[in-house]
């Protein structure tokens, strides 16, 4: 006899779901095994005097999952190897859900002939005891890998094989991230089978019900899921006839400013190291993402798909030292191969790349440092720190001549700006972030000059600027000796 595989699907529970022709192929077979035994329709076999070797075993040496399964298709493979017919049974349908059956058609399809014979799965009975027809959208997901899942909130979600509360736990804690707290869960348990139990319970209290072998969790469809589908739809109603004018009022150029806004007040929150203010001023900046891509579905554009396409794709096309097969040492080895690439990507657009990039609109001293190192790059450098040393220094001069001719002070103040920054590239150091620490330092220590005239009683504002700056050295003075502590 050559060797074959057949792969028979028990059904959810006992003998009367086992298909007639199933039946007569496992008694009618001499080597026969089961994944588990732990199964009702295997019981039941046994107890009919039917020969089956369970794999329990494996499961108790075994420390991981994926180990099990490995461990149950080498041991199939070598019962194959002798040339023999095979029955494996699997709970439910071999094809859902049935890790091992991926497994054996990856590793053993080839060397040999597999014969799946179908049968009821587990969501069969969940369907009739749910009461929900599967149109309405099933997404089935082994417990870990609920984090990765892209949830709308439309689909019932339903995740086998939740076996103990431990599990369970983990589970709960992964859905909370996206279900409100309060969110209707069914525990189900050994459907279709004389002990089937379905417990309606909160998702807060999800991991407080009885887990085993035959346990489904199963979450029905809930519109208070917190997912990026969810933010567009929001978006979608605010800019309907029935949303609200003021969005419906918008465009793109009307937004331009409340996208600066925003992008400002997450470098504010960043500055600050303020954790709590940084996660709401994100979520303000990603709704004007989504803002200008609803705008742009409503003109048939682009839409938000479109969007995450195109940045993944990027991601991964400029990182071919992480998802490809080049290396990457350093930073610099990085910024190197994106700049390689991007330079490739505007070759095969056939269009004449512009040498400076950079939108017209950042701030100045952003524009000034992007513009110099763009320029390094094709060489247009000083050799060491000396140069744009004495470049400032020179720039310094011109701007007081100008000052003493009072002709060309804008354009030298300018120069004068502009060198400083390439003197701040020189050092390692960000022009911008530069300005902002001295100005922030600058408004603390007016701040403590202010406090410091009311607690003498002092009305500030009627200060000569010799007594101002007598409290600003006290105010600095006061400064420095924190620093010291």
């Amino acid at each position: 006899m050559s060797s074959r595989l057949h792969v028979i699907g028990l059904g959810p529970s006992g003998l009367e779901q086992l298909s007639l022709g199933n039946y007569r192929l496992i008694c009618g077979s001499k080597k026969i095994f089961a994944r588990t035994s732990q199964h009702p329709c295997v019981q039941e076999l046994l107890a009919e005097g039917v020969r089956i070797e369970s794999f329990d075993e494996i499961y108790t040496n075994e420390s991981s999952f994926e180990g099990v399964y490995q461990k149950i298709t080498e041991r199939l493979r070598e019962e194959l190897q002798k040339g023999t017919e095979v029955i494996y049974t699997v709970p439910g349908h071999p094809m859902v859900a049935e890790r091992t059956v991926q497994l054996i058609e990856e590793k053993l399809a080839q060397d040999y002939e597999i014969v799946i014979h179908p049968a009821m799965s587990f969501v069969d009975e969940i369907f009739r005891s749910m009461k929900f027809d599967p149109i309405e959208g099933v997404l089935i997901r082994n417990y870990d890998a609920i984090k990765e899942l892209g949830l709308t909130g439309r689909e019932w979600l339903v995740i086998p094989q939740v076996y103990d509360k431990l599990i369970a736990s983990e589970v709960k804690l992964d859905l909370m991230t996206a279900y409100p707290d309060d969110a209707w869960v069914f525990v189900a348990q050994a459907l279709g089978t004389s002990t089937e139990r379905v417990d309606k319970l909160p998702l807060y209290e999800m991991d407080h019900g009885r887990f085993d072998h035959l346990t489904t969790v199963i979450l029905p469809p809930n519109s208070n899921v917190i997912s990026l589908t969810k933010l567009a739809n929001v978006m979608a109603i605010l800019r309907s006839k029935e949303g609200c004018p003021w969005d419906r009022e918008q465009t793109h150029e009307s937004l331009k400013q409340c996208l600066i806004e925003e992008s400002y007040e997450v470098l504010e929150a960043i500055e600050k190291h303020d954790m709590y203010n940084l996660c709401e001023e994100l979520g303000d900046l990603l709704l004007q993402v989504v803002f200008h891509t609803q705008l742009a579905s409503e003109e048939n554009e682009f839409e938000l798909h479109d969007v995450l396409r195109g940045v993944i794709q990027k991601l991964i096309r400029r990182h071919p030292h992480v998802f490809g097969e080049e290396t990457a040492e350093t930073a610099d080895d990085v910024i190197l191969t994106w700049d390689r690439i991007k330079k490739q990507e505007k070759a095969r657009e056939h269009t004449k790349p512009a040498f400076f990039r950079d939108p017209k609109g950042l701030p100045a001293l952003m524009l000034a440092s992007s513009t110099q190192r763009r320029v390094a790059k094709v060489g247009f450098d000083w050799p060491d720190i000396e140069g744009p040393w004495e470049k400032v220094e020179e720039e310094l001069h011109e701007l007081k001549t100008a000052l003493a001719d009072g002709v060309g002070i804008r354009e030298e103040l300018g120069d004068l700006i502009f060198a400083i920054v390439n003197l701040s590239r020189f050092l390692d150091l960000d022009a911008e972030e530069v300005l902002r620490d001295a100005i922030h330092k600058f408004q603390n220590r007016f701040l403590k000059v202010m406090e410091l005239s009311q607690k003498k009683g002092l009305d500030f504002e009627q200060l000569s600027l010799d007594k101002m700056d007598v409290l600003w050295e006290e105010a600095k003075s006061i400064e420095n000796s924190c620093k010291i502590k």
